[in-house]
């Protein structure tokens, strides 16, 4: 093939323009991809020229002028550009989206050839598309060295290869530490609902003051526009709004408002404020406001008046349906899409939950990826294509969702079928049929919680009610329905609390059960890199959900048998609940290799060890009650032989069996 470029060790990447970051940071992005794909050799060298952006093209747009000595890079801005050689890199070189995360393994070629001609920069069916890094315990406490951004800047260049322009840099801390990266990638920058205009909090610079606008709204201007100031240069989406000191509604600190109409109002005049204070810094800037939560109601009560031009971004429940989310006991479940002729319209996305109940933090979504399409697609239809916010939580667990949302916010549509094999040969490259078979049975298997088709559980579920129960148990509170978990039960009895959780647990194992079998079957098969990516994928995944359901099923049990007076069973049954989540923990410590060391020690928000403790505590309660004091007591009466039982020459021979050795002994003898 003579009429074509051929790329190899020695093309040189040349920017020929002004000093410009997110273009530079593609270039040695480029480079890496070269040294990673490419064998050095003695080929002649060519170049890839990298022009400086050209504004009468269309913003993000790129052209390649490909000759056998050259290609030309032509773009209407430096996002153009970075999509560019991303997209070389891609296309020629092989590098996937999600290259880091999913451990892709490199052969080296001598070269690539690449036809001659024109190539253009595709549409995207969303105007910003962006993930907000958030509840990312995870990625934050990762790496030992706080000084190296490795991590972080994987984070950005993943986006940016899914075609992303726009991020959350992470939450609080995190968001203004990273934001400098975030935009010398390229990438626009906006904030966290309760982050609006990316300024501190009033409560950490002032904890000595009230927290309220009306006593102090000099001070919270004052804040706002530092947070201007500071960030007048990047490109921003302004997020608009007023929320409290962290992620809950203002008048939760300030009684003064009651209604719906006070507090509606004074957000409304606090938008306006915020506005005239961005306008005396910041020309033709872009404006936005998160409706979230409460803020769904306020403004879909007509108390709370949202200025033209300002992007409105609605949010899912965190399962992925766009309805107004669960808060404790509290689901509206008001329709979150906006109607005809009503402005300009986002939405903001979960791929990663966490509500301390039943969300997905290190699993993917619970939900089928048939359910996620149609909901998106039915977001787009309903005019909210102007901005899009994906929850993508610490990445790594939900690589697979964010993959759909790479395909729904480029084309606007997928074959959900077509794409699961797709992804499933992209990083397996081998058995992907029944890779992809897998990946797509995945839903069926959570748990089914409520009567609504999204009402599916991620590993939470099987976490923080038990804890809740757990709790309420050792502190004898036993006596009345526990209110955090009317939201699953209704208000009925605790014991029948603990039934309706056991009852689902049980409705649920056999079919994680099944999939385990056909994970394992499948898995014996593959070869060793692949066996490792599904090991700490998909396979992980439905252990932490199954040991999960089970830990909760005989947890429910211990209890069950507790509250009848049989305290050697409940003792059991615990020691097995406590098995399973230790079994949990440990499949998290086994997917720790390589660069993956100490990924999950930052698990704070699930909190699989923490589980595990509190049912190593229940074990040794129960223990304590039924065995102690000198803890001979249950080997003697139901495991040493019966012509032993009476002779008393000493009070023991051996040490106590440790609680693991013993129940192992007693469920023989119980024949459980």
């Amino acid at each position: 093939m003579a009429n074509c470029f051929n790329l190899n060790s020695n093309t040189n990447i040349i920017f020929n323009g002004s000093d410009n970051e997110p273009i530079s940071n593609a270039v040695a992005v480029l480079k890496r991809d070269i040294e990673k794909t490419l064998i050095a050799g003695q080929a002649p060298k060519n170049r890839i020229l990298a022009a400086e952006p050209d504004p009468s093209l269309p913003p993000e747009s790129w052209i390649l002028t490909i000759t056998p000595e050259e290609i030309t890079v032509r773009c209407g801005c430096s996002l153009g550009c970075v999509y560019a050689l991303l997209y070389i890199s891609e296309k020629y070189l092989g590098i996937t989206p999600f290259w880091y995360w999913n451990d892709q393994q490199f052969e080296k070629n001598t070269e690539i050839k690449i036809p001659a001609g024109q190539q253009h920069s595709p549409k995207f069916a969303v105007r910003y598309r962006g993930w907000f890094v958030n509840d990312e315990v995870l990625i934050d406490n990762w790496l030992d060295d706080e000084n190296n951004d490795e991590h972080w800047r994987m984070v950005f260049e993943a986006l940016l290869r899914c075609g992303g322009n726009l991020t959350i840099p992470g939450t609080d801390h995190n968001s203004i530490k990273n934001r400098k990266l975030a935009a010398d990638m390229g990438l626009f920058i906006t904030y966290h609902h309760a982050e609006p205009l990316g300024a501190q909090m009033f409560s950490r610079v002032y904890p000595d003051k009230t927290p309220s606008y009306i006593v102090n709204s000099s001070l919270f201007e004052e804040l706002w526009e530092k947070a201007v100031i500071e960030q007048k240069d990047y490109k921003i989406i302004w997020a608009l709004g007023f929320r409290g000191q962290g992620d809950r509604p203002f008048w939760d600190d300030d009684p003064l408002y009651a209604t719906a109409e006070q507090r509606g109002k004074l957000i409304g005049s606090i938008i306006s404020k915020q506005m005239e204070i961005i306008k005396r810094h910041v020309q033709n800037p872009v404006f936005c406001i998160n409706l979230y939560g409460e803020f769904v109601e306020l403004y879909r009560s007509s108390n709370l008046e949202i200025q033209p031009g300002i992007i409105k971004i609605w949010a899912d429940n965190g399962y992925g349906r766009m309805v107004s989310r669960r808060q404790g006991n509290h689901n509206p479940r008001l329709h979150a899409l906006p109607t005809a002729g009503d402005g300009s319209h986002g939405i903001y996305y979960h791929c990663s939950f966490h509500d301390l109940q039943a969300s997905n933090h290190l699993t993917m979504s619970p939900n089928s990826m048939e359910f996620l399409k149609a909901e998106l697609k039915k977001s787009l239809d309903a005019g909210a294509g102007e901005c899009w916010i994906i929850n993508c939580g610490s990445v790594k667990p939900h690589v697979h969702s964010l993959d759909l949302l790479r395909e729904m916010w480029q084309a606007g549509d997928v074959n959900v079928n077509e794409w699961r094999r797709f992804y499933a040969k992209l990083y397996y490259d081998e058995k992907e049929e029944e890779i992809a078979e897998l990946l797509g049975e995945y839903a069926s298997c959570t748990a089914k919680y409520g009567i609504n088709e999204d009402e599916r559980a991620g590993e939470q579920i099987w976490h923080h009610p038990v804890r809740e129960l757990l709790s309420a148990w050792i502190s004898g509170k036993t006596d009345r329905c526990l209110e955090s978990l009317l939201w699953l039960t209704g208000d009925i009895p605790f014991a029948e609390q603990v039934k309706t959780l056991l009852k689902l647990s049980e409705q649920t194992i056999p079919g994680w059960e099944a999939f385990l079998k056909k994970c394992d079957t499948l898995l014996c098969t593959l070869n060793k890199e692949s066996q490792k990516l599904f090991m700490d994928s998909l396979l992980l995944q439905a252990r932490l959900q199954y040991h999960g359901a089970a830990g909760t099923k005989a947890f429910c049990e211990s209890f069950l048998s507790y509250a009848s007076g049989d305290i050697v069973r409940a003792f059991i049954h615990a020691n097995r609940s406590h098995s399973n989540y230790k079994r949990s923990f440990e499949i998290l410590l086994n997917s720790e290799h390589d660069k993956w060391k100490n990924f999950y020690r930052g698990d704070c928000l699930t909190d699989v060890n923490l589980t595990a403790s509190c049912l190593e505590g229940l074990v040794q309660y129960l223990r304590i009650q039924g065995d102690g004091p000198d803890f001979h007591k249950w080997e003697k009466d139901f495991i040493t032989p019966e012509s032993e039982r009476k002779v008393k020459l000493l009070s023991s021979k051996k040490r106590a069996l440790s609680n693991e050795e013993l129940s192992l002994q007693l469920e023989q003898v119980f024949g459980l």
